[in-house]
């Protein structure tokens, strides 16, 4: 698993529903009309679409380093940790995805925006400049099933909120998401190919298209569960928020925990053995 350190601000797309019970913390299933097994991802929505038809869909949201909330008095805005998977698309003669696969992963904040009056589920997730985070490492996989290194990688998240670093995401082994591996991508294949517009949703083939039919995009694929304290929790103006992927074969969650007290300038930590992704939010 060799590494490189800069991560492309790419096409984004995200899951809906692809840890057990996460959509039921958020209150986000009411919106979706056909909710089925709770227990398998849900849906797809866009969160970058460059030169979408759109104009909010093609403001590039991503930073590694702050977090801007809506101008909006009264909005609350909730931190999401995911991990982000940068994927290799492959089409047929009419630009329907025929192939896809794994290059590399990364860590997300997929920051949503919990009240905003929407009618579409992606404009929770992109208000303009500096409304995503995203690590600028990534670590490049040469497999992506059961078995391989990443069967050994922990995902979780953090959220400082009067100088005190709380447990926000749960603390989970990346194959405790729903669906992963060759699963994840046989689901997000069909996802893609046959999600309409409707309600809430977009027709993800048709933005692809619309974007020129991109080689490859970023998936972030899915929230962990809320600790009973990030099920609460609202980001304000001078709180900070780290995402963290760590090999717990290197690391234990105990040294997650010593690097945020102790640590000013944690994403200069990343390495292909731990990702930080730390914001501070204004």
């Amino acid at each position: 698993m060799p590494n490189k350190s800069k991560m492309e601000p790419l096409l984004g797309l995200g899951i809906v529903g692809n840890s057990a019970g996460h959509i039921q913390q958020t209150g986000e299933s009411k919106g979706l009309t056909k909710i089925g097994d709770i227990n398998k991802p849900q849906a797809l929505f866009p969160f970058y679409i460059p030169n979408a038809e759109e104009k909010y869909l093609s403001e590039l949201p991503y930073s590694e380093t702050h977090l801007s909330l809506p101008k909006t008095v009264n909005a609350k805005v909730q931190m999401e940790p995911e991990l982000a998977l940068k994927l290799a698309l492959t089409y047929g003669q009419q630009g329907e995805i025929t192939g896809l696969r794994a290059i590399s992963i990364s860590v997300i904040n997929d920051a949503t925006y919990r009240n905003a009056n929407i009618t579409k589920l992606a404009q929770k997730k992109n208000w303009g400049a500096l409304s995503k985070g995203l690590a600028n490492y990534e670590i490049e996989i040469d497999s992506f099933t059961s078995g391989c290194q990443l069967d050994h990688f922990r995902l979780c998240g953090f959220h400082k909120h009067h100088d005190k670093w709380q447990l926000c995401g749960d603390d989970v082994a990346l194959n405790d998401y729903s669906y992963f591996y060759e699963k994840i991508l046989d689901w997000l294949k069909t996802q893609i190919q046959t999600q309409q517009e409707h309600a809430l949703l977009h027709n993800i083939q048709e933005l692809l298209t619309q974007t020129g039919c991109p080689e490859n995009i970023i998936v972030s694929i899915g929230s962990t569960r809320y600790s009973n304290y990030g099920e609460t929790h609202q980001l304000f103006s001078g709180d900070q928020t780290a995402v963290v992927l760590y090999d717990s074969r290197t690391y234990a969650l105990a040294d997650v925990v010593s690097l945020l007290e102790y640590d000013k300038d944690l994403n200069k930590l990343s390495n292909e053995k731990m990702i930080f992704l730390h914001q501070h939010i204004n």
